[in-house]
């Protein structure tokens, strides 16, 4: 996937966004089950900082939660 964090997002939360899809890119490359924890748990605890975003965080925990299942 080669997309990127669009640049009117706060710095902080393109890099963990950025940094999210780099290790989802490893992933599927390397044919890994899953990426490590912590990138998601960065993601959504960035996300949080932000409560203009709040919508886009609880969509992705109930995406995370629906693939827990």
């Amino acid at each position: 996937m080669n997309k990127r964090a669009a640049i009117f997002l706060p710095k902080d939360l393109q890099v963990a966004i950025n940094t999210f899809v780099e290790q989802f890119n490893i992933m599927e490359e390397y044919n890994l089950e899953s990426i490590p924890s912590q990138y998601t748990a960065n993601l959504l605890e960035t996300m949080n900082k932000y409560p203009e975003y709040n919508t886009v965080l609880l969509d992705l925990i109930d995406i995370i939660n629906d693939v827990k299942k």
